[in-house]
């Protein structure tokens, strides 16, 4: 399962909690033997924001440059991603509900 983009909202805490539970309670059994999570947190370039803005122009993705931390990508090309403090948080929140409802689950890499 790749739970893509992971994102920061009011009340995200609780949001994800229920995401994970759901996906507890509807997920059968028979699949958590070999449950795999790549947790990817939300971010974007400035190439990506203008096309994200100019086809969906009421989006409610928070793409402020200044509230994120600029990070060198892997092809030369800049990222904005969460500040460390944000990005922590929600990697610890992540991974203790994984841990929490599927403790066999083999968690990737969160980037």
């Amino acid at each position: 399962m790749v739970l893509s983009l992971l994102r920061l909202f009011y009340g995200w805490q609780r949001g994800y909690q229920e995401l994970f539970e759901r996906l507890e309670a509807t997920l059968p059994r028979s699949c958590r033997n070999d449950l795999t999570f790549e947790l990817i947190q939300h971010r974007f370039t400035k190439p990506a924001k203008r096309v994200i803005m100019k086809r969906y122009p009421k989006t409610k993705l928070q793409m402020e440059e200044e509230e994120r931390k600029y990070k060198w990508g892997r092809y030369g090309i800049g990222k904005y991603v969460y500040k460390d403090e944000e990005a922590e948080a929600l990697k610890e929140a992540i991974e203790g509900y994984i841990h929490q409802m599927f403790p066999q689950a083999t968690i990737e890499y969160f980037t």
